[in-house]
């Protein structure tokens, strides 16, 4: 199938739609389905990992048989294991939403952490057997953008390929970026969302440094987002993307149309997550001013909060001043899936899916929030696509 008509058939600032989704975590993989199905299940991803090496330890992983079965075997023989990941979510994304390859397809994936697996792999390479041991073949998944290098190439698409680092917000952030592609021009449709791995070293390691629960030992090992008695993050893995179009386009095809992008922005807050109260110098942030035009009619808001005390009570500040006079009992606290499926990079994009199929059974508008230790903020606005 044709991805878009011309160009030029377009207005200059373009309606962002989501015409499909594709996941592959710790409890489901396939499309709008599957994804549907996940968010239905009164039941989460995380596990006790004694493989992991650091005990038993909890985390959110994706069952390697399951993953085996998404790729074929010589193509898994030449792909990482984050790779695989990436390219069977975003094969289940243009699958469900009918959408074809082209030079208007542009691809945006977020990651937290990226390919540590290979980067360990081809550092030991050196350190046991010096420059002989250096892989050719594994060095590529070294560098943080492999993954969207080969997702583009699975899927076709041809346009812009971008690669963000961030944490705990970047697969919103990817799907934020993925909406301002199509309304710039520079591409009709994005494939636009987040992966990461469980690196078995770099999990011994966080763990180590108390920056998992429970963060420096106190209470009980578990993710309870914004709770009162929340000690830290509890890690996860997988991979979710969405399929962005142009509203035109996707009416033109005959797409089947889940929820509008009304609105998808991000700055940075002028604050550090510990600071007592926010701080009221980002006034003019796009944020705030998306957050101050909807507050009144949000139905539902999803946040970034992944049981890391210092992010849970920054973003719940945040919301309780920008959202004032919004139903509090709805928006704050926010509603959390990092209990669900653990803190990773497409778990920002697992909320936005979460919130398009809100929208699709008529809970609408839907907020999808995240604020990050590095200062980073997000906001997207998911609505009905009304004429």
């Amino acid at each position: 199938m044709a991805l878009m008509p011309e160009r030029a058939a377009y207005e200059e600032r373009r309606r962002v739609v989501i015409t499909g989704m594709g996941t592959v975590n710790a409890l489901t993989a396939g499309g709008t389905p599957a994804v549907a199905g996940a968010l239905a299940l009164d039941r989460s991803g995380i596990r006790p990992c004694p493989d992991l090496g650091a005990g038993d330890r909890l985390a959110a992983r994706v069952d390697d048989g399951v993953l085996a079965s998404l790729v074929d075997a010589a193509e898994a023989r030449r792909l990482s294991r984050i790779c695989r990941l990436t390219v069977a979510a975003c094969r289940f994304a243009v699958a469900d939403a009918a959408v074809g390859p082209g030079p208007d397809l542009a691809i945006v994936v977020g990651s937290e952490h990226g390919d540590f697996r290979s980067s360990e792999e081809f550092a030991g390479g050196y350190l046991r057997r010096g420059p002989a041991g250096l892989s050719p073949m594994i060095f590529p998944n070294t560098v943080m953008n492999t993954m969207a290098s080969v997702a583009a190439i699975a899927v076709g698409a041809r346009a812009a390929s971008v690669t963000i680092n961030q944490p705990t917000v970047v697969g919103d952030l990817a799907v934020a970026r993925g909406a301002a592609l199509i309304r710039s021009g520079a591409a009709l449709a994005a494939v636009a969302g987040g992966v990461d791995e469980i690196c078995d070293i770099a999990f011994r390691h966080l763990s180590g440094l108390g920056a998992l629960s429970p963060m420096r030992g106190r209470g009980a090992e578990g993710c309870r987002p914004f709770a009162s008695d929340h000690n830290g993050p509890i890690l996860g893995e997988g991979a979710t993307f969405l399929v962005l179009e142009a509203l035109d386009a996707a009416r033109a095809r005959g797409a089947t149309i889940l929820a509008e992008i009304a609105h998808g922005v991000w700055s940075n807050v002028p604050a550090a997550p510990h600071a007592a109260r926010p701080a009221r110098a980002d006034r003019g942030s796009p944020v705030r001013r998306v957050l101050t035009d909807a507050r009144a009619r949000l139905a539902r808001c999803y946040g970034s909060g992944n049981g890391d005390p210092g992010v849970d009570d920054w973003e719940r500040a945040l919301l309780a001043r920008d959202l004032d006079g919004a139903p509090a009992a709805d928006l704050v606290p926010p509603l959390s899936l990092a209990a669900r499926f653990g803190q990773h990079g497409g778990l920002g994009a697992l909320r936005v899916a979460a919130a398009a199929l809100d929208v699709a059974r008529g809970v609408a508008p839907v907020l999808v929030h995240g604020v990050a230790r590095g200062g980073c903020r997000t906001a997207l606005v998911v609505d009905r696509a009304e004429p």
